[in-house]
């Protein structure tokens, strides 16, 4: 999903904002699943849907696109792995300065 260090955003699948429950639950599938998975991502986030939504709102490519989004707008780094590094990164920065 990146390309040169910028991530890309997809323009794919509904206008409609997703909820706040939506993203929250599209994250957390993400953190499990990884950022390369959407067919488990899709599959995982389907029973959060809001009221009303078309069967394919949490389509594969919808997924991928809406966690684009949640990058791009959160300035978050651009893959689980470099999360998990960053994190493990300040986790020792605040053990050292407790210790």
């Amino acid at each position: 999903m990146s390309t040169g260090g910028k991530h890309k955003i997809l323009n794919v699948g509904p206008t409609e904002p997703w909820s706040v429950r939506e993203k929250l639950c599209l994250a957390s599938s993400v953190m499990r699943s990884g950022d390369q998975n959407w067919v488990s991502v899709s599959r995982a986030i389907k029973p959060f849907s809001e009221q009303g939504r078309p069967p394919d709102w949490f389509s594969q490519k919808h997924c991928a696109s809406q966690y684009s989004e949640l990058l791009e707008a959160t300035e978050a780094p651009k893959s689980v792995s470099s999360w998990h590094r960053s994190t493990s990164i300040r986790l020792e920065e605040n053990k050292s300065e407790v210790t």
